[in-house]
């Protein structure tokens, strides 16, 4: 996928940040898609009452994964595809490419944090499914391209990762805990 990512850095920065905004865009509406439809579920079934309960088991449950040596990775462990017929243009590609990045499901997922969203999204209905899943999809293809938009060399960018694992993992425990007390306490 960062290969891919990579046809930003050609061409103008014009075409690069409308690459950038269709890809963004596409993650939001993927991730707002995915989001309404957990949230419709939850709604339909009268999860609603049941939130502070299934918040925190999700909570308790991603905690304790994310404690393990090896943090499973949530999501399908695929990646999207690098090969597309003759002639696609970019922004197809781009588009589609934030769509199945955006809702979560195409790619893994390291942190466990992304359980207590899915408990939230279950138990909040319809519009909070829509807005958080709007929010994840975009937040996590943004992050995914500023290093590209700045043109910073992806063997660097990459190797960023590996350094910042030990810390974001701790982010991730503590982003779980604090988050699953403020849901569970506020019962929203």
């Amino acid at each position: 996928m960062a290969v891919g990512l990579g046809l930003l850095g050609r061409g103008g920065k014009r075409q690069a940040l409308g690459l950038w905004a269709l890809h963004v865009a596409g993650a939001a509406l993927s991730g707002a898609l995915l989001g309404g439809l957990v949230g419709g579920i939850g709604a339909l079934v009268g999860l609603a009452a049941w939130r502070p309960w299934i918040v925190a088991g999700a909570a308790i449950a991603a905690f304790a994964l994310a404690l393990r040596r090896t943090p499973p990775k949530l999501g399908r462990q695929r990646q999207v595809p690098r090969r597309w017929g003759p002639g696609t243009p970019p922004s197809r590609v781009y588009l589609v490419w934030g769509a199945m990045l955006g809702s979560g499901v195409a790619t893994p997922i390291f942190h466990t944090a992304f359980l207590l969203l899915l408990a939230a999204q279950l138990t909040g209905g319809l519009a909070l499914g829509v807005v958080s899943g709007a929010l994840f999809g975009a937040a996590r293809q943004a992050t995914a391209l500023l290093p590209l938009l700045g043109r910073l060399d992806p063997g660097r960018t990459m190797g960023l990762l590996e350094t910042l694992r030990p810390a974001a993992r701790r982010l991730n425990a503590a982003l779980i805990a604090a988050g699953g007390l403020a849901l569970v306490l506020t019962g929203r």
